[in-house]
């Protein structure tokens, strides 16, 4: 093969692989998730409340507890990212004694003053 041929094979290979929306870019694994740690919820009479009222929060899709951290995972939908203080609300609502927030807005060692 001369190599005037090789560079246009090539030129088209890169092309393609530059062109194509997987191969030609880094996959953004982005972790949107927030997490909200409380002094103590041991158990799902604690927790249960707290997930029902988080998951009414909009842009919330599901709520994970983990008793032996006493946190709540939040997940969110896709393309929403659920307000800090929405989400410390329904904490309070839920008579959770919340320690810190973690987000992908920020970090919360007490209630967000402003809805973003």
């Amino acid at each position: 093969m001369n190599a005037e041929i090789r560079n246009v094979i090539l030129t088209g290979i890169v092309s393609l692989v530059l062109a194509s929306p997987t191969l030609g870019q880094q996959p953004q694994n982005r972790n949107y998730n927030s997490v909200l740690f409380t002094k103590n919820m041991c158990c799902a009479n604690e927790s249960v409340p707290a997930i029902r009222e988080i998951s009414k929060v909009p842009g919330v899709a599901r709520v994970v507890a983990d008793h032996n951290t006493r946190s709540l995972t939040i997940i969110p939908k896709a393309n929403v990212m659920p307000s800090p203080l929405a989400i410390w609300e329904a904490a309070e609502r839920a008579k959770l004694d919340t320690v810190r927030l973690q987000t992908a807005q920020g970090v919360y060692n007490a209630k967000p003053q402003v809805r973003r």
